[in-house]
């Protein structure tokens, strides 16, 4: 009986304890894996991002050196070019190649030394260097090889000339002409060792890179690096190749340390080392969003600031390629209006220059190069060379524009220009005119102007067109004669009759002066901004 009145044992309680425990121990792992997992995904998102950041960032670094390369191949193509093409309309002068190539070969210029030659046959002849002795030794293989090579090529040619204690890169470029095939050869230095150091401010500061010239990157073909490592490049790297004459330069790159700052690589380990700090690092991450976009809104300033300074940049090599100053003719008065056109920041082709002939003559010409930008800018400082080289011999107007036609062929080069010529006598108050496809010169004389009737040949560069004939005009005392580009009187969308009446009205006014005459022309016909380029010349006789 006492045996029945003792209690049972229960064994339900202490399995209820051992549950819960689970639970909670199955319901924290639970938590932990997925905060884990969350915390990893956000650090592998955080990482692949930073990645891709860099990635971005080395890209437009490197594609901005790029582009520097890329018109740096530009100016080369053009003085050398030019320079060739100088040297072919004027016989290989070597007087006149000295002073065209005077500022190539100074201290600041990008050459050391810059020559002429002559092919003649198979056999290339140093005709004169400007700056110092060319590496390329004038009676070797090699430099019959190089201006060979230069005389079959569109562009410039580009060679490494390599010596125990020096190197240099040789550039060549020609050109034909009637008396034969002329090629200017320049040389750059390059460190003999191929190492170079980049100062603190330098925009490629932040970055490794290697410079090679081809396709190849190996040793042989390295031109210049600022890698303290050994080569090539390891890590992040990024390689792009831009035209550099008849070859390629090969630009590789690779960051030294954090483009995009230390954040970015600090974040992603500070994420993985615990999810009780996601909120500061996400405020972190916040804060370098912000950063970013704020750096995006920079970057965009810095844009448009590019834009604006590309922009300058053309004009003043469209200035440049224009006569500094014009000549001084007694019994003349002279001045010249240049202004580019507003849209774009091409360059452009329109251009003007007077070249005295005697003590009583002096040849002036106005043109215009269809199209716009550095071809065009190449064709027109062609034209403009060739057409002060040919003034210079003493040829007529018609015989200009005829032989200035011989360098220029609309199938060929992808343009045709029109060219305005004329051979002034200042004591004879005449003007012996040549028109080819441009627009008529303007005569003002006591308060009326008139435009000139003249016979208009083809233009440059388009052949079959009419032929090119001679027109005399007569001046009298402190008459004015002007000579234009299209861009004064050409109105989209209307006809070119409407332009010139504007012009006659415009110039049919008593000025204090020729300059103050030229600027209400242009100030009335175009504004401020004219949508063409505009170039025109005034001539006056001051007695």
């Amino acid at each position: 009986m006492l045996l029945a009145q003792r209690p049972t044992v229960s064994r339900a309680g202490p399995r209820g304890p051992v549950r819960g425990r689970k639970a909670a121990r199955g319901a924290a792992v639970a938590v932990l894996v997925i905060g884990l997992v969350i915390t990893a995904i956000l650090a592998v998102v955080t990482f692949r991002g930073h990645v891709r950041t860099e990635r971005k960032l080395l890209v437009l670094q490197t594609k901005l050196i790029a582009d520097a390369g890329a018109a740096e191949d530009q100016l080369y193509a053009q003085d050398l070019g030019g320079a060739a093409r100088l040297a072919a309309a004027t016989d290989g002068n070597t007087a006149t190649f000295t002073k065209n190539v005077s500022t190539s070969v100074t201290a600041k210029g990008p050459f050391i030394v810059e020559s002429l030659w002559r092919l003649r046959g198979s056999s290339p002849r140093l005709i004169t260097a400007a700056g110092g002795t060319p590496l390329l030794a004038p009676t070797s293989a090699r430099a019959a090889a190089v201006i060979r090579q230069a005389t079959a090529s569109k562009t410039f040619v580009v060679s490494e000339l390599a010596t125990r204690h020096e190197l240099r890169l040789g550039l060549a470029a020609a050109a034909s002409g009637p008396d034969g095939t002329f090629v200017v050869y320049a040389e750059e230095a390059a460190p003999a060792d191929r190492r170079i150091s980049e100062p603190a401010s330098s925009p490629v500061s932040a970055l490794d890179f290697a410079l090679y010239l081809g396709r190849a990157q190996t040793s042989a073909a390295l031109l210049e690096t600022d890698a303290p490592a050994r080569l090539p490049l390891r890590g992040t790297t990024f390689s792009t190749r831009i035209r550099f004459g008849n070859t390629f330069l090969t630009i590789t790159t690779s960051p030294r340390s954090s483009l995009s700052g230390t954040t970015g690589v600090i974040l992603p380990w500070a994420i993985a080392i615990g999810g009780v700090l996601l909120t500061i690092l996400a405020a972190l991450l916040t804060e370098r969003l912000t950063r970013r976009r704020a750096s995006a809104e920079r970057l965009a300033g810095e844009i448009r600031q590019l834009y604006v300074e590309q922009r300058s940049v053309a004009e003043t090599l469209q200035q440049a390629l224009l006569p500094q100053k014009l000549a001084e003719i007694p019994g003349m008065q002279l001045a010249a209006r240049y202004l580019p056109g507003a849209a774009g920041v091409d360059i452009g082709g329109d251009w003007y220059d007077v070249v005295p002939v005697d003590d009583r003559q002096f040849v002036f010409i106005v043109g215009d190069v269809s199209g716009r930008g550095v071809r065009a800018a190449a064709v027109m400082a062609s034209l403009q060379f060739a057409g002060r080289a040919y003034a210079l011999e003493g040829h007529s107007p018609a015989t200009i524009l005829d032989r200035l036609a011989r360098s220029l062929d609309l199938e060929r080069d992808g343009h045709f220009a029109t060219v305005l010529c004329g051979l002034v006598d200042v004591g004879a108050h005449t003007v012996l005119l040549a028109n080819a496809g441009h627009l008529p010169p303007l005569v003002c004389s006591g308060g009326e102007a008139r435009l000139v009737t003249i016979e208009s040949g083809s233009p440059i560069g388009i052949s079959g067109g009419a032929s090119r004939a001679h027109a005399e005009v007569k001046t009298g005392a402190n008459d004015v004669l002007i000579a234009y580009t299209d861009g004064l009187v050409e109105r989209r969308g209307e006809i070119l009759d409407a332009g010139l009446e504007r012009l006659q009205k415009a110039a049919s006014r008593d000025f204090p002066s020729l300059d103050d005459m030229l600027s209400s022309i242009v100030t009335e016909l175009s504004g401020d901004e004219p949508t063409d380029d505009i170039a025109l010349i005034g001539l006056q006789w001051l007695s």
